[in-house]
């Protein structure tokens, strides 16, 4: 499979979605898409950002980078081992690395990433473990095969506890450079554990545009070729891997944590999770519970 990539100005990219008479993607839960669309067994995707540049992505058989050259002569090329797709969908089956996190939106946690190598030979036993999005598994299950995935499949992970990642955060650092850091470094520390050939490509489940990914970790401490998706887990193996494991590493420890609080904890930010962290801290002591909490949540601005 083919990746061409080329960037544009926003007005560019508008003439290229009109070409293609495109609906614009105007969902807050996917912010730096612009547009999607397949023309004749080539997949288009226009991601914007908080920049006047645009990217677009051709990917398909070789006849993508010759789409790509319609709009610009600019175009940077990567190309993976397989087109094939099995029967959960995903795109490419080929060598890669995918990186995924979990923690982010709880206010209560750590923060958890997790890179993960899969060769094609892979593929049937992912399929036996019926691995895809962790968000459409069960906890229970992903408890259940953890410790088999992560003894099966090449992987690394790494975790910033709440109160270290508060202590990052609220010292002036953003949240998303954060997060860069550790998608890259858990990409680098898999490829050093394994031997694993700079030419691989590797899948970012995207959670901020390229270029302030690039601008976050820096350019000079990227080794493999990056390509970047919302929702990967769906569209790569390798992603679809590493969400299930870091959901099964952030369970343990928080069920850990509840161990420790004796109290069953409910994820995410909502009122209610205000509820228990008040009741926490007036039952265990406020410098106890604080240390499993994102102090930068409004959760704890609202104290």
């Amino acid at each position: 499979m083919i990746y061409a990539k080329i960037k544009v100005t926003p007005e560019k990219a508008e003439e290229i979605r009109d070409f293609y008479k495109a609906e614009e993607i105007k969902d807050e839960k996917r912010p730096y898409d612009y547009f999607q669309v397949r023309r004749q067994g080539i997949d288009i995707h226009a991601y914007k950002n908080r920049k006047e540049v645009y990217a677009i992505v051709f990917s398909g058989p070789k006849e993508a980078k010759e789409e790509a050259e319609l709009f610009s002569k600019d175009v940077t090329v990567t190309e993976s081992e397989s087109t094939e797709k099995n029967e959960e969908g995903f795109e490419d089956l080929s060598r890669q690395i995918g990186t995924d996190e979990v923690g982010v939106g709880d206010f209560f946690g750590p923060l958890i990433v997790v890179a993960s190598y899969v060769e094609e030979k892979d593929i049937p036993l992912l399929e036996r473990f019926r691995i895809e999005d962790s968000k459409k598994m069960k906890d229970d299950y992903i408890l259940e095969i953890g410790k088999s995935i992560e003894s099966k499949f090449r992987s690394y992970s790494c975790s910033l506890s709440a109160h270290k990642l508060s202590e990052i955060v609220t010292r002036g650092q953003n949240i998303h450079k954060v997060m860069a850091i550790l998608h890259n470094y858990s990409q680098k520390k898999l490829a050093e554990r394994y031997h694993i050939s700079k030419k691989v490509i590797c899948y970012v489940d995207q959670f901020e545009s390229e270029d302030l990914y690039l601008k976050h970790v820096g350019k000079d401490r990227i080794e493999n070729p990056l390509y970047f998706r919302t929702r990967g887990e769906t569209f790569f193996p390798s992603v679809a891997l590493s969400s299930v494991l870091a959901r099964y590493h952030f369970l343990n420890e928080w069920k850990k944590m509840e161990e420790d609080l004796s109290c069953e904890i409910p994820k995410g930010a909502s009122a209610q999770v205000d509820l228990v962290f008040q009741r926490l801290r007036k039952k265990e002591g406020a410098e106890k519970v604080d240390r499993y909490v994102k102090k930068y949540f409004r959760n704890y601005q609202r104290d």
